[in-house]
């Protein structure tokens, strides 16, 4: 086997890892596979059978290893649905994940069944669920005290399918049921019944298990009062006695819970307050499609084409403003990124209108009927394919960071380590994915804030911006969320970036207005102007002192755009070009 071969396939190998030498792993790399700048056009034979049957294991056991991520991820995202704080378990009793809810109520999840639950009984019957055969219906047990409350909770707990955890088999899902309720429940019980003020409170202390006796010392109040508010309560509830009370507090209470539940979390008891939530759809076709809602709720529609993989979601900051200026994001993932259901077999063009497809059948489920569509980067190809199709759909098309607008010439203006991929795409695709998943990985440990900075080092405005950790943690967290169902739907846009789609863009009704960074390093500004250049009607925004992160350092210069303002102090730059 040749000495290079060899060489080759050590550092495929490597780079299977989440390296701490991740430099060195990929300069290795693109050494071997590219020694000069056209070296890639005549060295296709270092990918031999030998060197091509590594690859495939390389990629085994990334396959492997991310499965394990995946499952892991799957629970978590099972636990973090169920609107109660919530654990799963598996069949030995071991804790496998709890969601927020529980670890902000109860702190750090337990290793076990044994000291999650304190009760003997209660951990006596869940125990013997465990050991049942087959699904079994759900099971409620209670008795599991909360001494903080000074009332109790109830434990249910269910098999939860197989098919749902993705082939992960034996876990349970276990709820404890507060029965303490929280401010939001009572106030909506008292104001649908008439009760005062007291009286609830008194409803409330009865269904937490408290004897008459104990809410009059809680109340400091006689007992004859309490026994008095009880029976107004009871006339205004229509319930007969204290067992039927408990009852339709603890149904309202499990009512608003279940509601909360098919909201996906977004029940917005203040509708003033900014928005950030997330959901999926079922497309027509079958399809899931994972999109991200943020800003104003009822604001003006923006449909936001993400980067690649980043770019969904915005800096707090800028949701606030968005809230304040009456801006609804709306950022689908693309297919085979988040949640999004990856398109099997299918091609450049058929891709681009099939997300196209996707974000119109959205818009139709939000009841949107028309948006300002803005492209983060290498969303642009996307942004621009939808306005072609859908141009009754779009009022503004605006690009930040990027055109579509690519030639082969580029190449050689990016940095190392985007050069590095870009090539990869073209002349090795099948090195391609065993590098994407290292990435990610290296973005999913503890050297993603070096990673994501390395990768920033060319330019001094974009070196300035990943000092902010929200933006280092919006890129890395934003990858590894976006690429959690594997690296396929990357590949397949690396080669999208490379399409040159100046004629469309001259066919389409709508033109872009770009905004880029007078110091990007990334995508030099060249590339827009020379975009401009070919296609009448564009125009082009110089933002000083900003890079290829403007979306995330300068989005007010974003929001300006899409709202038709213009800045008063350090007025950019604006060009255009017949």
């Amino acid at each position: 086997m040749p000495t290079d071969t060899h060489d080759l396939i050590a550092a495929i190998y490597a780079a299977t890892l989440s390296p701490s030498d991740f430099h060195r792993v990929f300069d290795n790399l693109d050494s071997l596979l590219f020694l000069g700048e056209d070296s890639a056009l005549d060295r296709k034979t270092v990918l031999s059978d030998v060197a091509l049957s590594h690859i495939d294991m390389a990629r085994s056991i990334q396959e492997r290893i991310g499965n394990a991520r995946t499952q892991h991820q799957k629970l978590a995202a099972i636990v973090e649905a169920v609107p109660n704080p919530s654990y799963i378990v598996s069949k030995t009793e071991a804790v496998v994940a709890a969601n927020a809810m529980a670890s902000t109520k109860y702190g750090p999840a337990p290793a076990s069944l044994k000291n999650l639950i304190a009760v003997g009984d209660v951990q006596k019957h869940l125990r013997d669920y465990l050991r049942r055969d087959g699904a079994g219906a759900p099971m409620a047990i209670a008795g599991q005290s909360d001494p903080s409350r000074k009332g109790q909770t109830s434990v249910i707990i269910s098999r939860i399918d197989a098919e749902v955890t993705g082939g992960i088999e034996h876990m349970y899902l276990l709820s404890i049921i507060d029965f303490g309720f929280d401010e939001a429940v009572t106030e909506l019980f008292r104001a649908a019944y008439g009760l005062t003020h007291a009286e609830c409170q008194v409803a409330v202390l009865v269904a937490s298990g408290l004897r008459l006796t104990d809410i009059a010392v809680e109340r400091d109040v006689a007992l004859d009062t309490v026994r008095s508010q009880i029976k107004t309560i009871k006339n205004k509830t229509s319930t007969r006695d204290l067992p039927a009370l408990v009852r339709l507090l603890c149904g309202f209470s499990a009512s608003v819970a279940a509601q909360n539940g098919r909201q996906g979390g977004d029940i917005r008891a203040n509708p003033a307050a900014p928005m950030k939530i997330r959901r999926q759809i079922s497309l027509k076709s079958g399809r899931q499609l994972d999109f991200v809602e943020q800003g104003a709720a009822d604001g003006k529609p923006v449909l936001m084409f993400h980067n690649l993989p980043y770019g969904v979601e915005l800096p707090t900051a800028a949701i606030k403003q968005a809230h304040a200026e009456g801006l609804r994001f709306i950022a689908p993932f693309r297919p085979g990124m988040g949640a999004t259901d990856y398109l099997q077999h299918a091609n450049m063009e058929e891709l681009l209108d099939k997300a196209a497809d996707d974000c119109e059948e959205l818009l139709r489920h939000r009841g949107v009927s028309s948006v300002v569509a803005v492209s983060h980067a290498a969303g642009s190809p996307f942004a621009l394919r939808f306005a072609s199709r859908y141009p009754e759909r779009v009022s503004r098309l605006i690009g930040v960071s990027q055109a579509p607008g690519w030639r082969p010439e580029f190449i050689h203006d990016l940095p190392q380590r985007q050069r590095f991929v870009v090539r990869l795409a073209k002349h090795f695709p099948q090195v391609l994915p065993v590098v994407a998943w290292s990435m990610i990985a290296c973005l999913d440990s503890p050297y993603a804030t070096e990673f994501v900075r390395h990768g920033c080092r060319d330019g001094r405005a974009d070196s300035r911006a990943v000092e902010d950790q929200e933006i280092v943690d919006l890129i890395a967290q934003g990858s590894v969320d976006a690429l959690k169902r594997g690296v396929a739907g990357f590949c397949q846009e690396c080669l999208i970036i490379q399409r040159n789609a100046v004629e469309e863009a001259r066919r389409s009704p709508h033109k872009f207005h770009i905004l880029h960074g007078d110091d990007d390093r990334i995508i030099p500004l060249a590339h827009s102007r020379a975009f401009v250049e070919n296609v009448p009607g564009t125009t082009i925004e110089i933002i000083k002192d900003a890079g290829q992160l403007l979306f995330f350092s300068h989005w007010r210069h974003v929001f300006d755009a899409i709202t038709k303002k213009r800045r008063h102090m350090r007025e950019p730059e604006a060009i255009q070009y017949a």
